[in-house]
């Protein structure tokens, strides 16, 4: 267990309304997109476009992530109005340094924000993708950015997707996934509410090796924080493989998880 782990707790910070709003635009905004060019010929051996993931998660590097071919699109939605941007230079540098290291391609998606006496009006900048590049002066096309290449999962992905496989089989037990975090090293990674509206977390750890994550280690876990101990808590671990050695983005992947353990039951 990495003892220098953050904590993730339900108790949040609510995001404005003005923001939901924003990100709504920027959502639909894409996914139009997607949905003229699956429409249209395709030109590689890949299906389109995918959500990597649409839903709203806190804490995040960024807003939203997609991806097209072999590539992976990080998006971060900007407000501009006659003060300035609405990002600080500490979310922009977490941002780029998460792309990197990660291997993504970042995008700023930029919406004008005009004040009105009934509210704001948002209006994306560019009619068409309104991807910028991160210092928001050049247009991101992801079809002509992106690549077939083979190009190996980061450890964010492979994080990402077991965090799936794990909401997937809480939702199929018939639970509630109330929120999800899929950031490296912040634990733990879901909450849900199960059939009798108790609230519980769960710690997912993944593998990419031949055995499925030990729970031992996670063992105490609650300790970490007074705050879950009022919860039961469990421990989901993911392995994942494929016929090669090395995982690549768009390549079948067999899954080894055995579903929930309880890790911890409240008092």
């Amino acid at each position: 267990m990495n003892q220098h782990s953050i904590q993730y707790l339900m108790d949040r910070p609510e995001p404005s309304e003005l923001f939901l709003e924003a990100r709504q635009i920027a959502g639909v905004h894409l996914q139009e997109q997607f949905r003229q060019f699956d429409n249209g010929p395709l030109h590689s051996r890949h299906r389109g476009f995918t959500w990597i993931k649409a839903e709203l998660t806190y804490p995040a590097f960024d807003h939203l992530t997609f991806g097209f071919k072999n590539s992976i699109f990080s998006v971060l939605i900007e407000l501009i109005d006659e003060t300035g941007s609405s990002l600080t230079e500490i979310q922009r540098t977490r941002w780029i340094e998460a792309c990197m290291e990660y291997n993504l391609i970042p995008c700023l998606f930029k919406i004008n924000c005009i004040s009105m006496s009934h509210g704001y009006n948002l209006t994306p900048v560019d009619e068409i993708w309104n991807l910028f590049d991160v210092d928001g002066q050049k247009l991101v096309d992801p079809i002509l950015e992106a690549t077939d290449i083979d190009t190996e999962m980061s450890t964010w992905e492979i994080h990402n997707f077991a965090i799936q496989v794990v909401r997937q089989h809480i939702e199929e037990e018939g639970h509630e996934v109330l929120s999800f975090c899929d950031l490296i090293d912040v634990n733990p990674q879901i909450w849900f509410l199960d059939e009798e509206g108790n609230k519980n977390w769960v710690i997912v750890q993944s593998s990419t090796g031949q055995d499925i994550p030990s729970i031992d280690p996670w063992r105490g876990f609650e300790q970490s924080n007074e705050q879950l101990l009022p919860f039961n808590g469990y421990f989901a671990g993911v392995q994942i493989s494929s016929e090669k050695d090395t995982l690549y983005r768009g390549d079948g992947m067999f899954v080894d998880f055995e579903g929930l353990e309880q890790i911890y039951l409240s008092k």
